[in-house]
């Protein structure tokens, strides 16, 4: 795992964060946030934890939360906010680690999910974070013998990542995004407003059939939100 340098200006964009974060849940993030972890289960690595705003939402049956922030302003949040989900009686483990997401600390396959909650447009090198979300993820199995000699054998798939990315918006919106991204990334720790997430996703081979962008009050029409879930093609193990 490389060593992880913290950048001043997002220090500084994590503070607000922490101030802002709350009035975005109201808006609806509350609602996003819920639909992004709906449905995991066994163990999850969320990618750029924050404040840990997303650890009450987890289902019952995820029985482990890796959760990687490397600001350690944000990581103290996230801390204590762990704490309080345990406090209130969650069986599940939360693991708040000083990591990024070019270098996630877990073995290859060993988790059922990995979560990224409005961080990719932070990440310095996109491509190697999804590359290492494909790495860690479960691989799934195939059944190659067929149903008439192994009856009941199903395809097991693999391991998916969740998605809640802000994303460009198209036309002039966009070229709007493009102008003004300089200025936005120096004040906004790094983010990007007029990244294409989806195009990044497909050239990393993940499937992106079933992502859908649609807009999100706080910022219409200037972000749309890319969410949903995602498999990388062709992980059948042998």
């Amino acid at each position: 795992m490389t060593e992880n340098a913290v950048r001043d200006d997002a220090s500084f964009f994590a503070r607000g964060w922490v101030v802002a974060s709350p009035m975005l849940e109201r808006f609806g993030l509350v609602r996003a946030r819920r639909r992004l972890v709906a449905g995991l289960s066994g163990t999850v690595v969320e990618v750029g934890a924050g404040s840990g705003v997303t650890f009450e939402h987890y289902p019952p049956e995820v029985t482990r939360v890796v959760a990687v922030e490397p600001d350690p302003h944000l990581r103290t949040h996230a801390r204590r906010r762990a704490a309080r989900v345990a406090g209130e009686g969650a069986r599940m483990s939360i693991e708040v680690v000083d990591a990024v997401a070019e270098a996630l600390p877990l073995a290859d396959g060993e988790a059922d999910a990995v979560v990224f909650g409005l961080v990719l447009c932070t990440v310095p090198d996109v491509p190697a974070a999804l590359a290492e979300a494909r790495r860690v993820l479960r691989r799934g199995t195939q059944d190659r013998h067929g149903a008439q000699e192994r009856p009941g054998a199903e395809d097991r798939p693999g391991g998916e990542i969740r998605l809640l990315e802000h994303v460009r918006a198209p036309g002039r919106l966009g070229r709007f995004a493009d102008g003004i991204a300089p200025v936005w990334g120096h004040v906004g720790g790094g983010c990007r407003p007029n990244q294409d997430t989806e195009a990044l996703l497909a050239a990393a081979g993940f499937d992106v059939a079933a992502l859908q962008t649609r807009p999100f009050p706080p910022v219409v029409p200037l972000m749309p939100m890319l969410s949903g879930a995602s498999r990388p093609l062709g992980t059948y193990a042998p």
